[in-house]
């Protein structure tokens, strides 16, 4: 069997790891070398996350470390995850979430359970 490299696809975690990067600036050809932004918040003390996407903070670590030598965090918190009534997390892409705007609008209780029911239904 052989293989070959594709082109024109970023890896969705590798891509995911260059976020320090692409909000605060890249680091200079130098290491002590670095953009403002970057120089005031890089490193961080804490990232929280959600244990499902952990290979995201890897990648983070891995590439900071790569590319700046330092750490890009001391701590990660791993938070737990709302799940429905099945057990399954709850996900923006699969439409089982409640609209943080319905409930600051005063959406009631059951408003609130037919929109997350409809969503599950669909």
């Amino acid at each position: 069997m052989s293989t070959q490299q594709e082109e024109d696809v970023l890896d969705t975690w590798f891509s995911s790891g260059l976020f320090p990067f692409a909000s605060l600036s890249w680091p200079g050809q130098g290491r002590g070398e670095t953009m403002p932004d970057l120089a005031r918040f890089y490193p961080t003390t804490l990232v929280k996350t959600g244990h499902d996407i952990l290979f995201w903070v890897a990648q983070m670590v891995m590439l900071g470390l790569n590319l700046t030598g330092r750490l890009l965090f001391k701590t990660v918190l791993l938070h737990g995850l709302l799940c429905d009534g099945g057990g399954h997390k709850m996900s923006k892409s699969w439409g089982s979430v409640i609209d943080p705007l319905d409930v600051i609008n005063g959406a009631s209780l059951e408003v609130l359970c037919e929109r997350v029911e409809g969503s599950l239904n669909a």
